[in-house]
């Protein structure tokens, strides 16, 4: 739970100036230097968004509008506010900022900011206390439990359990759970689905991609760069699992080694991510994600996943789909490992994706997260029950002290 203490130590001044901080990032695919790459447009980012939204061309515009506001609200209240609210949502009927309070102060502060509170009874504090006491009797793992976090717009905690692989030591998990909800007076949900996430990898070509050595095929995520003269990608941690590994590139060239020292691959309790460092002299690094029908999106900075927010994810199996944010901060049992600070969305993804990334607002695209995983739904069906995971781009540059590489749009 170390990761989720320190995100709430951060929330004030660091928090407020955590973009500028760690400077813009960028949906890392390396180039061939001699492949000629075509204008990046924001037309295709729009005409995924209606497809995977259901939505027109005036409702996908006005929908980004709103996005925009409640993004600079989101700002303002972390400015504002010295410590977490209980959740903050973007509500897609009303296209406003949604932060929910436990006091008047702090509801006038949110109205200040351009944001509607909502008053609720339990603030992030409490709901923190009762997702630690969760994570301690889960321990390494329950039998078909896959995951736990926060529901932001309950002002609760929800449980997520696999209805096929029910056991009576599942039974008595949720007993427990239900119980020190009870106690504290927090409602707890559980949520039955087939859709158990797993950690995607695969053998599919196409689209984005790069192949570690030995371990399958996956999706690059950000292009970065570090200290002195390194430069890389971002991808998914447990695509990075072997140190010092060579990383292909799509045409199959050498583009650069994985887990550089054994020391640049995370796929824990801290969470899903790796590093590719980019050190052969015909490949670089760019600003640029793999959008629809491969046109690129150029990211131009970082942006917070909020719940209810649209986005779009770049994936070398599924190619570019896109969805809303479903959940953020949450708790994946993979049954292989355990996951903290997980992002969820309904945008489809297929295994291989693993890596890939993910982005918001057409216009001026920003980073979001690299793909981690995800449910058995494919993308012949979008919305619904439809499970992915992202893994927030932002600590994984504090972990290494990377910067994104960004562009105009």
């Amino acid at each position: 739970m170390e990761r989720r203490f320190r995100k709430a130590a951060l929330w004030g001044a660091a928090a407020a100036t955590v973009v500028a901080a760690v400077g813009p990032f960028s949906p890392a695919h390396g180039v061939p230097r001699p492949d000629p790459s075509p204008k990046p447009s924001p037309r295709g980012m729009l005409d995924a968004m209606r497809r995977d939204l259901g939505l027109n061309a005036v409702q996908v515009r006005t929908r980004l509008a709103q996005e925009t506001d409640a993004h600079r609200a989101a700002a303002a209240v972390r400015r504002t506010l010295s410590s977490p609210p209980a959740g903050m949502w973007f509500d897609r009927t009303t296209g406003k900022l949604v932060v929910a309070v436990t006091g008047a102060a702090d509801a006038q502060r949110v109205r200040a900011a351009g944001a509607v509170p909502k008053t609720v009874p339990h603030g992030r504090a409490a709901l923190t206390a009762l997702m630690r006491q969760i994570t301690e009797r889960a321990g390494d793992g329950v039998p078909g439990v896959t995951g736990w976090g926060v529901d932001e717009r309950a002002n609760g905690v929800v449980v997520r359990m696999d209805r096929t692989r029910r056991t009576a030591r599942t039974a008595v998990f949720e007993q427990s759970v239900r119980a020190l909800g009870a106690r504290s007076k927090i409602p707890v949900t559980v949520e039955r689905s087939d859709q158990t996430p797993r950690q995607q990898g695969g053998t599919v070509v196409g689209g984005e991609r790069w192949m570690p050595g030995s371990e399958g095929i996956c999706s690059i995520g950000f292009s970065v760069t570090g200290p002195g003269s390194f430069q890389g990608f971002l991808t998914a941690g447990h695509c990075t699992l072997t140190p010092d590994q060579a990383a292909f590139g799509k045409d199959g060239s050498r583009m650069g080694t994985s887990n550089q020292g054994g020391e640049h691959s995370v796929n824990d309790r801290e969470g899903d991510f790796g590093l590719v460092e980019v050190d052969r002299p015909d490949w670089t690094v760019s600003a640029d994600v793999a959008g629809q029908g491969g046109t690129p999106v150029t990211v131009t900075g970082a942006q917070e996943g909020l719940v209810g927010m649209s986005m779009c994810h770049s994936g070398q199996s599924s190619g570019w789909h896109c969805g809303e944010i479903t959940r953020v901060d949450q708790t994946v049992d993979y049954g292989n490992t355990v996951i903290e600070g997980l992002s969820f969305t309904n945008a489809c993804s297929a295994p291989g994706d693993s890596g890939g990334s993910y982005v918001t607002q057409p216009s001026a695209p920003k980073a979001l997260g690299v793909h981690s995983g995800g449910g058995a739904a494919g993308c012949g069906n979008f919305g619904g029950a439809t499970l992915t995971i992202f893994q927030p781009v932002g600590e994984i540059l504090d972990r290494w002290n990377l910067r994104l590489k960004t562009g105009s749009p």
